[in-house]
């Protein structure tokens, strides 16, 4: 085909592309002739090669560094999950030592377990981490900042830290890649000292799911090695469709951030002083998005920053709130927890929506105080019996009681193992992950030995609704 190497967006190109008499005797096999495929192709002459980028596509990911402030920018296709694999197996040799939260997602618990790495826990202040005698020092240390529920950690601190010991620094910022497009939004960790740093734009920012990017922003990692195992994990036949989301993502906030970002900020600041007036209901973070307690939400410590865009509710049994909102008032929150529910809102939220959830939300709000004084008791002792369906990995470090480590994970996962029955699991050593989706944060790693409350709390998820991945008909698998 013709040349069209001369355009100067991605998304320009393929809508004119599909215009075309070019025939497609090649993949894929819907030949563009299904309703939204029209520009669903392969790489073929004139549109480069995600894997091998010269062309297009370097303008588009150099355009994107740009944006962000990064030495480079590199697309994912297979989102944040691919970009935290070939992150942490790029910063880390085979066998060596990593520090992380426990909390972690766990895409880097599979890169650590891809790469036999030994992992060590860490806590929310980088000044109580030290090395022990005898320790082999970490080469890399992984956070996420923010977490699900939008807690900005000290990153700046931590890159410190990790420096200090002459590791690189990785940060999950999955949920921040808005971060740093508007003053009312924190830093992004790009600015914060963080060496690598993931960014999921479906989660935050109009683009389509599974779109993400992954920033070598000091080059303590080197280039080479990110893009090789990027090479490893991610497809090699990337959507063009999703690259181009992607690339339009980029330059509606190279065109519209600050307009948008005004609007969307105006918004949000309006419903959060709504939203804290509330007395029975609770908003974390309040008006001010700062979380005022660590009881406020488990592991969000007083005086933490919160992105002030994810709107958390508390005050409510999480599942009966989550049920309310979506049957009566036709709202789909993003995720529910024992004693909190989370709406996600974005750049794109319409002012309909916010008044939607406004008026959901003060209504409930209004019921619970003019319910009687007996339903009051009931539903705090609800919300105290829910409280005993925490688990491990649902919150930070302080907020738990850390299972005690017998094997390093990829030993745990290659041994000989069973299924047994998860009420006969207490004491066992696990041999898979048990999470709860979402956030896909394990309640249990291989290689620990199941707590003895553990199958009780995940019972008790069960019955909610929660959805808990590896467990099959109430069975789990241990080492033999």
């Amino acid at each position: 085909m013709q040349n069209t190497g001369s355009k100067e967006k991605l998304e320009d190109m393929l809508e004119a592309y599909s215009r075309t008499d070019w025939y497609p005797f090649h993949m894929p096999g819907h030949k563009r002739q299904l309703p939204g495929c029209e520009t669903d192709i392969t790489e073929i002459d004139g549109f480069d090669n995600l894997h091998h980028p010269e062309d297009i596509l370097k303008k588009e990911a150099d355009r994107c560094a740009e944006l962000y402030g990064t030495r480079e920018t590199i697309f994912s296709v297979n989102g944040s999950s691919c970009a935290l694999l070939a992150a942490v197996s790029a910063a880390s040799g085979r066998g060596k030592r990593i520090w992380m939260e426990r909390s972690a997602h766990i895409s880097v618990y599979h890169g650590a377990v891809l790469r036999g790495l030994s992992i060590r826990y860490i806590g929310s202040d980088p000044d109580k981490e030290e090395i022990f005698d005898g320790e082999e020092k970490p080469e890399a240390v992984v956070i996420t900042s923010p977490t699900y529920e939008g807690g900005v950690k000290p990153v700046s601190a931590w890159a410190e830290k990790a420096h200090e010991l002459g590791a690189v620094l990785i940060v999950d910022e999955a949920h921040g890649a808005h971060f740093s497009m508007h003053p009312y939004f924190p830093e992004s960790a790009v600015r914060m000292g963080a060496d690598v740093v993931i960014q999921s734009l479906h989660k935050t920012l109009p683009a389509m799911t599974q779109t993400a990017l992954l920033h070598n922003v000091t080059g303590r990692v080197p280039g080479e090695r990110l893009h090789r195992f990027m090479d490893f994990y991610e497809t090699s036949s990337p959507s063009y469709v999703l690259m181009s989301s992607i690339t339009g993502c980029l330059h509606f906030l190279e065109e519209n951030r600050e307009s948008s970002f005004a609007v969307y900020a105006e918004r949000l600041a309006k419903l959060r002083r709504s939203l804290s007036g509330m007395k029975y209901l609770h908003l974390a973070g309040g008006e001010t998005g700062r979380f005022a307690s660590h009881e406020e939400l488990p592991g969000h410590p007083e005086g933490m920053r919160q992105d002030p865009g994810k709107i958390v509710i508390t005050g409510m049994s999480g599942p009966e709130l989550y049920r309310t909102v979506r049957e009566r008032f036709h709202l789909q929150p993003e995720m529910k927890a024992p004693g909190y529910v989370l709406f996600m809102t974005s750049v794109c939220d319409t002012e309909e929506g916010f008044k939607r959830l406004e008026t959901a939300l003060l209504t409930l709000d209004r019921e619970i105080g003019n319910a009687s004084e007996e339903k009051k008791q009931e539903q705090k002792k609800d919300k105290k019996e829910k409280k005993t369906a925490e688990a491990p990995g649902i919150g930070e470090n302080e907020s738990i009681s850390l299972p005690v480590v017998r094997m390093n994970p990829a030993d745990a996962m290659e041994t000989d193992s069973e299924q047994i029955a998860l009420e006969q699991s207490a004491g066992r050593i696990a041999a898979d992950f048990i999470c709860m989706y979402p956030p896909d944060v394990p309640l249990v790693v291989p290689g620990e030995e199941i707590p003895e409350r553990l199958p009780g709390q995940i019972c008790l998820l069960l019955d909610e609704g929660y959805e808990i991945t590896g467990i099959d008909e109430n069975r789990i698998r241990v080492v033999r």
